[in-house]
């Protein structure tokens, strides 16, 4: 089964004045013109446009666009017990910057706070399943102040166990899939070991969800044996990192046949998101998807599930670039179903 979906983010602001009334809102919410209901009103807008887009696409799985979100981070720190939010940090080696959190006491969760998100994009008229996306553990942790002196490891786990009453409960709202971000791991290929002991606290006692991680933000692929024995059903990886944008992908789907487990589903970031350079999709398909999933389907096991999806989210693209590569990563897709039925 071959999937077309967007990684996470999209843009919450477009060129069109019908696209920028998040950006109104947020403007007169500063200046005190505006009560924060009619900015909540605009990210619902500006959701059910991102959901809208991605479908129109032809994506066969869906994000709200995360257009809630002020960042990766903060965002998911916010949520729990423990985090006192500071001062802006760059994010990794972008442009941009996220809301540093300081743990300055226990990790805990006292309510959901992805699951009300979840639970609109659904109903926001989506024509298709949305997945349900969390930044992971060892991210917040890495990329928060430790305060009080815990040790990263202690402080993953902490997180690992508060985030698992919101995937829970994200299960229990219906989300089939589940996403894990985990940018930080090909920044620190030295903690896997420990993202591996996060991940089991992270999804136990889920019953129906599927859980996927997902990589980016570096090549992943050195740590592919440490990447098979994470307790999920879906590894997500950066090819165009993991082939330098024109390395040998047949080696590189041989790698990955050879190394995951056969029931482990793959989630192949082949479309650029942090460039606004627009793919040839015939050219990809012919250089990137063909030759790896040649190489998965010749490997003995049953048939395994392949997402196709951008490298990154989109949300620092103009949103009509954005709107171009979904469109390309459908017609990539269509290429990989006729030939791989």
């Amino acid at each position: 089964m071959i999937f077309a979906a967007l990684l996470s983010d999209y843009p919450r602001i477009g060129d069109h004045p019908e696209e920028q009334v998040l950006r109104r809102a947020i403007r007169l919410a500063d200046k005190g013109e505006i009560p924060p209901a009619e900015v909540a009103a605009a990210e619902d807008e500006m959701t059910r446009r991102a959901i809208a887009d991605q479908a129109a696409a032809g994506l066969d799985l869906l994000t709200d666009g995360q257009i809630r979100w002020h960042d990766p981070v903060s965002h998911v720190a916010r949520g729990l017990a423990g985090f006192r939010i500071e001062g802006l940090l760059r994010y990794f080696d972008t442009n941009t910057y996220y809301r540093q959190p300081a743990a300055t006491g226990p990790i805990g969760r006292e309510k959901p706070f992805l699951v009300e998100a979840y639970r609109f994009a659904v109903g926001a008229a989506a024509p298709r399943p949305v997945k349900a996306i969390v930044t992971g553990p060892l991210t917040i942790a890495r990329l928060s102040r430790d305060a009080s002196r815990r040790g990263l490891q202690d402080l993953t786990l902490q997180i690992a166990s508060a985030l698992n009453r919101e995937l829970r409960d994200l299960e229990a709202a219906g989300a089939g899939l589940i996403q894990v971000d985990e940018p930080a791991l090909a920044r620190f290929p030295g903690e896997a070991g420990i993202l591996r002991q996060a991940m089991r606290r992270l999804v136990s006692g889920l019953a129906t969800a599927r859980v996927l991680l997902a990589t980016s933000f570096g090549d992943a692929t050195p740590l592919l044996a440490d990447l098979a024995l994470m307790p999920v059903d879906l590894i997500g990886l950066d090819v165009l990192a993991a082939t330098g944008g024109g390395g040998d992908a047949g080696a590189l789907g041989a790698r990955l046949a050879g190394t995951m487990p056969a029931e482990t589903g793959l989630a192949l970031g082949i479309v650029d998101g942090r460039n606004t350079r627009l793919e040839d999709a015939d050219g990809t398909y012919e250089s990137t998807v063909r030759p790896i999933l040649q190489a998965l389907r010749a490997a003995p096991g049953p048939e395994r599930v392949i997402h196709l999806v951008t490298s990154h989210g989109l949300e620092f693209l103009p949103r009509d670039v954005a709107r171009a590569k979904l469109s390309m990563l459908a017609a990539v897709r269509d290429r990989a179903r006729r030939e791989f039925p």
